[in-house]
């Protein structure tokens, strides 16, 4: 078989191997070299090495690891293009930023890619530190990098088989769907092509060429080069397709002039001197090299390649002694051990060129036979080589074959087996499916009693909220009476002491009831339009007294942004504040508070409350949002509190869509802050809160009702409202129970009604509900009806509005917050009468 047919078989044989799992890789496009070469030129058309050095520097400014892979992708290029100087310059670059970063994968790169640049100089032995690199680097795209550089030093000794079994190993370490593995698997193809040109294989090298350059090339990367057309032009020549060869220089020659760079006219000018030795015109050759001078100058790195070149050219156009100066030039490159195997072949022919211009044909002849015979045994030994390697692998494949049969002989007669596991396996589903059916049944009876223990749960403090709170009413509103009676100072401290005490033991109540609703997932946030600005202030003003009684300075501080209407639950917003600046009350004894809210965006709206009290640290912090705990036991001593209140405050924040943290420092004070969604509501005036006493301000006596019906069946319930309102010009007619209620109120001639929720005989809601059918049956005006009632869920709150109550008061009940009440209802029944004025 004559050597060269024998390398096509080789070709073919290597390219069924190298082709790793082609349908697992993007459709390449079927491409013949001119066409890539047109592909190629119009993308480095699109920009330049400038551009590319403008890349790099914006790659440096990024400090991540994005700009380490384009400081590579700089530095790969300048490399490839024999710019050794610059590429040095941007591999450095590549070094530094990556040990800024600690980024193991690019200093390993950097370290191969100046290993790539001292092997391209000509130190051979940076190979076997390649070969390292490429066995043991445990990162897959460091370890990928240093693959194709010795698959390449392999191919470089002739070993092109195994260079590109390596190349097809490599592919196997990429991970699918990595961000950087099509750039790693362009790298491969890349190599994949020289290996298959130096087969002489140009529709493979044009396949995988175009992988590299068009395919997998990422777009956002300037690539000014064009190393493909140089390597598709040179395998033209040596496959004696001059005019294709030719066609790929000019392409070749345009891009030169364009980069300017003078490595690269190196190299268009040895490609040069190929097509015209191809085409047999010696003057050409000359042409080509005349710019380099007799030492070549520039281009004496490839003067392996342009020496016999221009030897045999001088040689076939009369020029014996230049011919025999460039042969003794060539000579003393070899004793230096400067030219590898396939150059110093070219001696012999050389030899025979200029034999035979200087007329000595019959020994031009013998050298000339002797060149043919090296170079067809050293395409032999390539093509030696790359049998071995294949016949090495298909030896492989039928081991591992024959293991496969072996192993599928062995299942059968584990089959048996196998079916008696799965007998025993579906056997013990079947008694799984069993159990965990009875399971489920467990679990659903467990569920039940969990809902009903729910429900209990709730029932029962439904009942103790309203069988503690109707004495505790009667507690706070004698102690607040008392303390408007005029008392002696000692007296009216012990007043104090029991209104203050009830107030907490009030206060301890609502945040059980929280918690237990909060717990039960039972809070229901209620929507509704608000003056934000006038419920900071509000909750700031309930504590002012207090503060003042301590001397700390009590400050408001809302950015005018965010003062107007708002949407969003009123009350959990008062709560919350209430309970941050009390808070920061408690544990303040000199110096300020200050309640700030400001605007983070256009619907949202960060609420802060800082103190110079006690302040806390980081270990403290952690306890601080758990139920039942503060910062730490010494605090509860010196404070008191149940540690509740920031954990509902907590949870209320979040069940509005917000956060709530704090900072703090010790004994510098402490920041606490939330942030919830409140939305915006331009040009619309907030109502005041129909449901409980809020920011209703003073009664004036003059629109205070003048009869009022109250019906309630506990008689100290009954007292307390009687003494509240003793001052007020109104008349009080009292009745114990629901149906006394609707009776006395068919009579007519009432103002308004408050309500007790729960009574004998008839209940508050079924009279309220009563009441409003009798004034729709007889076309009477709408009466307001405050529900006074002990019962402070939401669900008995709702159950009032549903019923027809206008407010909601719950017990124990104040003179401030009756009268606020009163307002409240007053200024909604004004508003339904005048719609237009409200």
């Amino acid at each position: 078989m004559p050597i060269k047919a024998a390398a096509f078989a080789l070709a073919l044989v290597l390219s069924a191997f190298f082709v790793h799992d082609v349908s697992a890789q993007p459709a390449a496009q079927s491409r013949t070299p001119l066409q890539l070469a047109e592909a190629v030129e119009r993308r480095a058309g699109t920009t330049d090495f400038r551009a590319l050095e403008a890349f790099g520097r914006e790659a440096i400014r990024r400090n991540d690891r994005e700009g380490l892979q384009r400081l590579y992708h700089v530095a790969w290029i300048f490399l490839n293009q024999g710019e050794f100087d610059t590429a040095r310059i941007w591999n450095d670059r590549l070094m530094e930023g990556a040990r800024h970063q600690g980024s193991h994968r690019y200093i390993q790169i950097a370290r191969l890619n100046a290993l790539a640049l001292r092997y391209d100089e000509g130190e051979t032995a940076a190979a076997d530190e390649m070969r390292r690199l490429a066995s043991m680097e445990p990162d897959w795209f460091a370890r990928t990098h240093a693959t194709r550089l010795w698959a390449l030093a392999l191919m470089d000794r002739d070993q092109i088989g195994e260079g590109l079994k390596l190349l097809t190993d490599a592919d196997a370490l990429i991970p699918e769907g990595d961000a950087y593995a099509r750039i790693a698997q362009a790298g491969l193809w890349e190599m994949t092509g020289i290996g298959l040109m130096r087969l002489n294989d140009i529709d493979g090298a044009t396949a995988a060429f175009g992988r590299f350059e068009i395919d997998l090339a990422n777009p956002d990367y300037p690539r000014p080069d064009f190393d493909a057309v140089y390597n598709l032009a040179r395998l033209s020549t040596q496959l004696g397709d001059v005019e294709q060869a030719k066609r790929l220089y000019q392409v070749h020659h345009r891009l030169t002039l364009r980069a300017g760079l003078p490595s690269l006219g190196v190299y268009d000018a040895r490609l040069c001197a190929m097509v015209a030795q191809a085409a047999e015109a010696p003057q050409d050759v000359l042409r080509c090299l005349a710019p380099y001078g007799e030492n070549l100058g520039d281009a004496s790195f490839l003067s392996t390649q342009l020496l016999p070149a221009r030897a045999i050219a001088r040689a076939q156009t009369g020029q014996i002694e230049s011919a025999r100066r460039d042969l003794a030039q060539i000579r003393r490159r070899i004793t230096v051990d400067r030219y590898r195997e396939e150059a110093r072949l070219e001696v012999a022919h050389v030899e025979a060129e200029i034999l035979f211009a200087e007329g000595r044909a019959a020994e031009a002849y013998v050298k000339l036979r002797a060149y043919n015979s090296a170079e067809r045994v050293a395409e032999a030994r390539v093509f030696s080589g790359g049998i071995r390697q294949v016949t090495g692998d298909m030896q492989h494949k039928l081991t591992e074959r024959r293991a496969q049969l072996e192993t599928a002989r062995s299942n059968t007669r584990l089959q048996g087996l196998i079916l008696t596991i799965a007998a025993i396996f579906i056997l013990s589903a079947l008694a799984a499916l069993l159990w965990m059916g009875s399971q489920a049944r467990d679990l659903r009876i467990a569920r039940r009693r969990a809902e009903e223990a729910s429900r209990s749960k709730s029932e029962f403090l439904a009942n103790m909220s309203h069988e503690i709170r109707t004495p505790l009413n009667g507690v706070v509103a004698m102690a607040d009476a008392l303390s408007r009676a005029g008392l002696e100072p000692r007296e009216r401290e012990m007043v104090e002491v029991i209104r203050s005490s009830a107030v907490t033991l009030e206060r301890l109540l609502s945040d059980i009831l929280d918690t237990s609703k909060i717990e039960a997932g039972q809070i229901v946030l209620e929507r509704s339009v608000f003056d934000l600005g006038d419920t900071v202030r509000g909750a700031a003003a309930l504590y002012r007294p207090r503060a003042d009684e301590k001397g700390v300075a009590l400050r408001v501080e809302v950015e005018p942004t965010i003062e107007g209407a708002v949407e969003g639950d009123v009350v959990r917003v008062r709560q919350v504040l209430s309970n941050l600046i009390s808070n920061a009350l408690k544990f303040t004894e000199t110096g300020s508070v200050v309640v700030a809210a400001v605007a983070v965006d256009e619907d949202r709206v960060r609420f802060t409350v800082s103190d110079t009290g006690c302040g806390f640290d980081a270990g403290q912090k952690g306890r601080i949002f758990n139920r039942f705990q503060q910062a730490d036991g010494s605090i509860t001593r010196r404070f008191g509190g149940t540690g509740l209140g920031l954990a509902i405050s907590r949870d209320l924040v979040a069940l509005m869509g917000g956060v709530l943290d704090c900072d703090g420092r010790p004994d510098e004070g402490a920041d606490f802050w939330f942030e919830i969604p409140l939305t915006r509501v331009g040009g619309v005036q907030s109502p005041s809160a129909p449901f409980g006493p809020g920011d209703a301000g003073e009664t004036d006596a003059r629109a205070f009702p003048a009869r009022i019906l109250l019906a309630d069946d506990h008689p100290a319930n009954r007292k307390v409202v009687e003494i509240m309102l003793a001052d007020m010009p109104t008349e009080l007619v009292a009745v114990e129970d629901g149906r006394q209620a609707v009776e006395a109120f068919r009579k007519g001639g009432f103002d308004m009604v408050l309500m007790d929720m729960q009574m004998p005989v008839m209940d508050g809601l079924t009279a309220t509900a009563a009441i409003r059918a009798l004034e729709t049956g007889e076309n009477r005006v709408r009466t307001p009806i405050i529900m006074l009632t002990a019962n402070a869920l939401p669900d008995h709150v709702e159950a009032g509005r549903v019923a027809g109550a206008d407010g909601h008061l719950s017990k124990p009940i104040t003179l401030v917050g009756l009268l606020d009440g009163v307002a409240a209802a007053l200024a909604a029944a004004e508003r339904r009468e005048n719609p237009v004025a409200a």
